[in-house]
This record gives structure tokens, C-alpha cells and sequence, in this order.
């Protein structure tokens, strides 16, 4: 199972990873963790990630790779930025309302760090 694209089978929401353990020597750590912004691309949009940085950008090749027209592979690739900028966004919006929230007093700094 690819972690990334984790959905709750009740909700549908995304569900947050929240143990690891080495397989090795039975080490387990449990806690909220994070998964990248690539790691949560289907894996359709992470291989078109990886064509487009293989090709050094150039959507010429990533058209040959994918059997797609040339406006077909700019589409795809202006659709996953979107999306991409639409997810980061977030981000940064999220970092300034926890920053607003510590500046008021409203958590503490600790909180404000493991919500970073």
C-alpha cells in the first residue's frame, strides 16, 4: 500500500501514518507523521514527475513517453503544477495561522512547534 494515498474506507479522507517499524530489529516509533507532497501524487502523476525531470523538462520527449499529443502532455503537466501550488499553498497558509496563534498567546510555542 502506498502510504501517500492512505484514504479512510469510511470518510474518504486522507489518514495520517502514525507508527514505523524496522522490520529488523523490532524498533517501533509511534507518533503523527508526515508524508511528502510527491509521495501523495497517484502514481500516474508521480511517474509523469519523474518523465518530465528525466526528459529535463522537455514535454517533446514526455509526449513520446506518455503516447500522448503535445497539448494532451502540457495539460497534464499544467494540471499536476496547479495541483501542486494549490497543496503548498495550504501549507504556508496553515504556517501563518499557527504563527498568528502563538503571536496572540493563543498556544503555546511548543504546540506551535509540533504543529509545524
Amino acid at each position: 500500500m502506498d502510504i501517500g494515498n492512505a484514504k479512510c474506507p469510511d470518510c474518504g479522507k486522507s489518514m495520517t501514518p502514525v507508527t514505523c517499524e524496522c522490520q529488523y530489529c523490532d524498533i517501533r516509533m509511534e507518533g503523527k507523521f508526515t508524508v511528502s507532497i510527491l509521495s501523495q501524487l497517484s502514481s500516474s502523476d508521480q511517474a509523469l514527475v519523474i518523465a518530465f525531470l528525466r526528459s529535463y523538462g522537455s514535454i517533446k520527449k514526455i509526449q513520446k513517453l506518455l503516447g500522448v499529443s503535445y497539448p494532451t502532455a502540457r495539460v497534464r503537466i499544467a494540471d499536476l503544477i496547479q495541483r501542486l501550488d494549490s497543496t503548498m499553498e495550504v501549507t504556508e497558509n496553515m504556517e501563518s495561522q499557527i504563527l498568528e496563534q502563538l503571536e496572540r498567546g493563543d498556544i503555546s510555542f511548543s504546540k506551535a512547534m509540533e504543529e509545524l
